[in-house]
């Protein structure tokens, strides 16, 4: 399980580095590729497995699986999937999130991901968050939690 969160600066070739207890759960023996897919206004981090266990996960809803044969279905898949970009975690645990331009350009700027940034924990994945935007989600979190944990 992916948990906390650490301040990071992404360096002058667009790359951060993710913490060694990250890197633990994520690094399986040689295998050092995740999958980055920017969404929801940050950058999702995944393994290929919980990458494509995520996708599935979208589309199992009432018992239903992916079908193949819905247009809808195709376009939304295809949509994601398309999104997604296969990196690896170089030997000093760094990511280069400036891939993502080159999938499509201008997304880190899109999503703040130049400059000051939070990489965090979120269970299965991480997301990289523009630190600004990270600071403004946990100010207003703070009484969705409240309201979470008691419910007197």
């Amino acid at each position: 399980m992916l948990t906390g969160s650490y301040p990071m600066s992404v360096d002058t070739k667009a790359r951060i580095t993710l913490p060694a207890v990250f890197r633990k759960q994520l690094v399986e023996g040689d295998n050092r590729t995740i999958k980055l897919v920017p969404y929801g206004g940050r950058v999702n981090g995944f393994t290929p497995d919980g990458f494509k266990a995520f996708v599935d996960s979208l589309f199992a809803v009432n018992g239903e699986q992916y079908d193949p044969r819905s247009a809808k279905q195709e376009k939304l898949k295809r949509g994601l999937t398309a999104r997604a970009v296969e990196v690896d975690i170089d030997s000093a645990g760094r990511v280069a999130l400036g891939k993502l331009d080159a999938n499509t350009a201008g997304t880190r700027e899109k999503f703040g991901l130049v400059g000051e940034v939070v990489v965090v924990g979120a269970d299965d994945h991480f997301e990289v968050w523009n630190a600004e935007e990270w600071a403004a989600e946990q100010e207003s979190l703070d009484e969705e939690l409240d309201a979470l944990l008691y419910h007197d």
